[in-house]
């Protein structure tokens, strides 16, 4: 069992796009430690996610849960890791030693050149500043820290330029994540077309210079084609092993609908909701109606992900796919295909290693260390 806590509803910074529903609400140690208390008795390594909000402004909150979970794990032996999304601004020498220390791996929110048009401080005043010493900061203690970053509508025109910029700095690993919220247009899908376009030549081209990274969008979408239909089938399994607890300790089978109260599934405090799980797994067992004869239904991220957030009775959740989800899903699919194609054809070492030797990761790791040291 794998946990989102949380831990507050504040944070340091008004990002445009944010879907969280920020407010004053922070998560106590009785919540924290209850939810610990309920991923643990499922007998399987606990993976824990600090998010938020801001988790780095519940900092003593993130020690306390570290050190219950050292107590645990003396006691019974249960394995806990852990994982941090964050915005960066309050990341320190201080905490990423203590990140060291416990292996708490990294996400780093940034938008690269964009940065100051989304991510901003609640004066108005950008953060690029600021954060562009923590940078290297972070990368020191942790070289395989993820840059995370959203494509709004405003800056959709600056996405490869975010790519190329996270990359420079030194992120090897890079996720981008699309605003399916803003009122996208068919120009401006257009515009993220040719950004995509312009990924792919990006990722064709650090492959054939042999650099190792990772790149979401067209290595999901590769990995999508290798798997075929098992890929939504283990998507449907990690969602379902990945709860996320509210700051008041309820339940979700998703961060995106923690502001819908009717989606709740239990609490920490009195367990699982079974029969209102099972009812919303029944729900996103089968693809939307308009997706069932699409031709990449197996290889699309949201064709079973269906949920409406803004259902209010959970008796009416209704199947349903975003146009935005769905269009976007279209444009990238044959871009991604692209870049395997021309690879592949190429026999580039890096890229049949990579997708087709399973051990690929713990051979990179290992190589990876040996150049360092």
């Amino acid at each position: 069992m794998h946990l989102t806590l949380h831990l507050t509803n504040k944070c340091n910074l008004v990002c445009k796009y944010c879907f969280v529903t920020l407010g004053p609400e922070s998560m106590s140690q009785e919540v924290a430690f209850a939810a610990i208390k309920f991923a643990a008795q499922y007998k399987r390594p606990t993976g824990i996610l600090f998010y938020g909000g801001e988790p780095l402004l519940e900092r003593q909150l993130i020690y306390d849960i570290v050190a219950h979970t050292k107590a645990i794990k003396e006691a019974t032996g249960h394995i806990f890791y852990y994982k941090m999304t964050t915005n960066g601004v309050l990341l320190d020498e201080d905490f990423l030693k203590f990140a060291a220390d416990i292996n708490l791996a990294i996400g780093f929110s940034h938008d690269g050149p964009a940065q100051d048009d989304c991510r901003v401080f609640p004066n108005g005043n950008g953060t690029a500043t600021l954060l562009a010493e923590k940078i290297p900061l972070l990368l020191r203690y942790q070289p395989y820290a993820i840059g995370m970053s959203v494509v709004d509508l405003s800056t959709v025109e600056k996405a490869a330029e975010t790519v190329k910029f996270l990359y420079e700095k030194g992120f090897k690993y890079i996720t981008i994540n699309l605003n399916y919220d803003a009122p996208w247009t068919k120009k401006s899908l257009a515009i993220l077309e040719r950004e995509y376009r312009k990924m792919a030549d990006m990722y064709i081209e650090w492959s054939r210079a042999e650099e190792k990274f990772y790149l979401s969008p067209i290595d999901r979408k590769i990995l999508s084609h290798l798997k075929g239909a098992k890929y939504n089938t283990d998507l449907r399994k990690m969602a379902q092993n990945q709860l996320s607890v509210a700051p008041d300790g309820k339940l979700f089978s998703s961060s995106r609908y923690i502001d819908n109260p009717a989606l709740a599934i239990g609490d920490v405090f009195t367990g699982m909701d079974t029969e209102k799980q099972q009812f919303l797994i029944q729900k996103g067992a089968s693809p939307a109606a308009p997706c069932r004869e699409c031709a990449i239904l197996n290889r699309c991220n949201y064709a079973y992900d269906n949920f409406k957030r803004d259902e209010i009775n959970i008796a009416d959740v209704a199947a349903d796919i975003s146009p935005v989800s769905c269009a976007h899903e279209q444009l990238l699919t044959p871009i991604a295909d692209y870049v395997a194609e021309t690879l592949y054809k190429e026999n580039n070492a890096l890229f049949i290693h990579k997708h087709y030797n399973e051990m690929y990761p713990i051979v990179s790791l290992v190589e990876d260390k040996a150049t360092r040291s």
